[in-house]
């Protein structure tokens, strides 16, 4: 039997609560991997697992007096992960069309508002993407990405289950992740003539 599994959850929650660091490191090394797993299945290979990890547990310590005892700690934690993937790889794509368009202006002289148009033409393509993804799903992944809902809570409100909001999100992610795969093959072959 692991060690960090005779620790009470609600009770290592309620010393956190109380600014106990000896809380916060079971709850961390009894979560880290599982959350590392997670991040790894979730993400592509660029994002970067451990430090997802960190920048999640960074956030159980700030907000450590507003954790709920009663609520699930797992939850919270995979949410705060799955936000942290998605913010990585927001700024992961803004990054390389930056990079890849100041590179191209290098090379091949263009101009400072070719690139700005270039990253707004890509912002533009994005919300065009979600608008094609199927209302309903639609409903749910923006209910997660913009109003910031848990998977219970979108649950709750739309009246299914959590596991057909984690199918529908994970859909969403799939269809843009592959989308934005051709936009930057295309931007790459344009960026390279």
């Amino acid at each position: 039997m692991n060690k960090l599994n005779r620790y009470n959850e609600n009770d290592l929650i309620v010393r956190l609560n109380a600014n106990d660091q000896f809380a916060f490191e079971v709850l961390f090394y009894k979560y880290k991997n599982k959350l590392k797993g997670f991040v790894i299945k979730l993400a592509p290979s660029q994002v970067d697992s451990d430090e997802i990890v960190q920048k999640v547990f960074i956030k159980v310590w700030v907000q450590r007096t507003k954790i709920d005892p009663r609520k699930s700690f797992s939850s919270f934690l995979f949410t705060i992960a799955k936000n942290e993937v998605i913010d990585q790889l927001r700024s992961s794509i803004s990054k390389r069309i930056y990079f890849m368009g100041h590179e191209a202006i290098a090379d091949l002289n263009i101009s400072d508002q070719s690139v700005n148009e270039t990253q707004l033409e890509l912002e533009q393509k994005v919300t065009e993407l979600i608008k094609k993804i199927p209302e309903r799903r639609r409903q749910i992944f923006e209910l997660s990405r913009y109003d910031g809902l848990s998977y219970k809570q979108i649950a709750k409100e739309l009246n299914i289950s959590e596991n057909t909001v984690d199918t529908q999100i994970r859909k969403s992610l799939n269809y843009l992740r592959e989308e934005l795969r051709k936009i930057k093959i295309l931007l790459l072959i344009f960026l390279s003539k």
